[in-house]
């Protein structure tokens, strides 16, 4: 239980920075992320907040999709996120805006690499996970959709809405929702086997 919840918590760490590096690169932001940004801009709450209330609206959702009652422990995730993306946004990364191409895709490539990290770390302690991933899997439940479409509505979904609210909608978007999946799937391995080597020292 200890080392999942190390995982658990270095996960979130790192995935959240990986978050506020996108947010900051200024070139769009995942779908989920750039609704946040936009909803940050028009009611004048903290990105963190946002992505905070997004995911309890989304654990109702989820909640009706799969015909249970509402995840409360996912609440608790979702707090972590909203709480470490201001972290990293208002304190840590206050003063970093980068305006130069050449960084904003640093900042942008650095902060993909460091999310699909994060999320391929905090994967392996199987707490519940954010509303947002476990939506794809409440369509893919509910419609008997393959993961794939399932995730393309999901993300489409949250499009959407971020276009509605003017959101951080850019090229950093496509790039973000074309490679994350590829980033994760090369780590999430080699965290898996270290967890297991390090349960087994124990």
């Amino acid at each position: 239980m200890k080392e999942r919840l190390s995982f658990f918590t270095l996960g979130l760490l790192v995935l959240t920075l990986g978050v506020a590096l996108i947010i900051k690169s200024n070139l769009g932001a995942s779908a989920w992320d750039a609704l946040a940004v936009g909803e940050s801009k028009m009611f004048g709450l903290t990105v963190g907040t946002c992505v905070f209330i997004n995911g309890i609206i989304l654990i109702f959702i989820n909640a009706a999709l799969l015909k249970k009652r509402p995840e409360v422990l996912a609440a608790a995730t979702i707090f972590v996120i909203g709480m470490l993306i201001d972290f990293w946004l208002l304190i840590v990364l206050k003063d970093f805006s980068p305006q130069a191409a050449l960084l904003q895709y640093t900042s942008l490539l650095s902060g993909i690499l460091t999310m699909g990290i994060g999320v391929a770390v905090y994967l392996q302690a199987k707490f519940p996970s954010s509303p947002m991933d476990t939506l794809m899997v409440a369509i893919h439940t509910r419609f008997n959709l393959n993961l794939r479409t399932s995730r393309i509505i999901s993300e489409s979904f949250a499009l959407l809405l971020a276009f509605l609210f003017k959101g951080a909608i850019g090229i950093g978007t496509i790039i973000v929702t074309l490679s994350l999946g590829f980033v994760v799937q090369f780590f999430y391995p080699m965290f898996e086997q270290m967890l297991k080597k390090r349960s087994f020292q124990q």
